[in-house]
Protein backbone atom coordinates (compact mmCIF):
# COMPACT_ATOMS: atom_id res chain seq x y z
CA UNK A 1 0.00 0.00 0.00
CA UNK A 2 2.84 2.27 1.25
CA UNK A 3 4.56 1.83 -2.02
CA UNK A 4 1.60 2.10 -4.09
CA UNK A 5 1.04 5.55 -2.69
CA UNK A 6 4.72 6.54 -3.12
CA UNK A 7 4.59 5.72 -7.30
CA UNK A 8 1.05 7.37 -7.19
CA UNK A 9 2.75 10.56 -5.69
CA UNK A 10 5.72 10.84 -7.81
CA UNK A 11 3.88 9.96 -10.83
CA UNK A 12 1.44 12.98 -10.69
CA UNK A 13 4.51 15.27 -10.05
CA UNK A 14 5.82 14.00 -13.38
CA UNK A 15 2.81 14.56 -15.00
CA UNK A 16 2.52 17.54 -13.83
CA UNK A 17 5.72 18.68 -14.69
CA UNK A 18 5.54 17.00 -17.90
CA UNK A 19 2.29 18.97 -18.81
CA UNK A 20 4.41 22.39 -17.75
CA UNK A 21 6.65 21.82 -19.97
CA UNK A 22 4.59 20.80 -22.45
CA UNK A 23 2.20 23.41 -22.45
CA UNK A 24 5.48 25.67 -22.97
CA UNK A 25 6.77 23.96 -26.15
CA UNK A 26 2.99 24.21 -27.60
CA UNK A 27 2.72 27.80 -26.56
CA UNK A 28 5.19 28.56 -29.69
CA UNK A 29 6.77 31.12 -27.12
CA UNK A 30 10.10 29.14 -26.60
CA UNK A 31 13.29 30.05 -28.57
CA UNK A 32 15.04 27.28 -29.85
CA UNK A 33 17.75 26.92 -27.00
CA UNK A 34 14.44 26.49 -24.71
CA UNK A 35 12.20 24.31 -27.13
CA UNK A 36 15.33 21.65 -27.49
CA UNK A 37 15.70 22.20 -23.75
CA UNK A 38 11.74 21.24 -22.99
CA UNK A 39 11.68 18.48 -25.42
CA UNK A 40 15.35 17.17 -23.43
CA UNK A 41 12.69 17.41 -20.02
CA UNK A 42 9.91 15.89 -21.45
CA UNK A 43 11.94 13.06 -23.17
CA UNK A 44 13.60 12.65 -19.27
CA UNK A 45 10.25 12.67 -17.09
CA UNK A 46 8.92 10.25 -20.21
CA UNK A 47 11.98 7.84 -19.34
CA UNK A 48 11.34 8.33 -15.57
CA UNK A 49 7.78 7.30 -15.66
CA UNK A 50 9.18 3.78 -17.31
CA UNK A 51 11.47 3.66 -14.98
CA UNK A 52 9.11 3.44 -12.14
CA UNK A 53 6.75 1.74 -14.14
CA UNK A 54 9.32 -1.23 -14.43
CA UNK A 55 10.41 -0.71 -10.44
CA UNK A 56 6.67 -1.09 -9.43
CA UNK A 57 6.65 -4.46 -11.32
CA UNK A 58 9.74 -5.77 -10.35
CA UNK A 59 8.70 -5.29 -6.52
CA UNK A 60 4.82 -6.75 -7.63
CA UNK A 61 6.60 -9.41 -8.99
CA UNK A 62 9.32 -9.78 -6.15
CA UNK A 63 5.56 -9.83 -3.43
CA UNK A 64 4.96 -13.34 -5.46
Amino acid sequence: MIRESAFDYLKNKIAEERQRAAHNVLSGKASQNEYSRLCGVIQGLDYTNALIDDLAKRMEDDDE
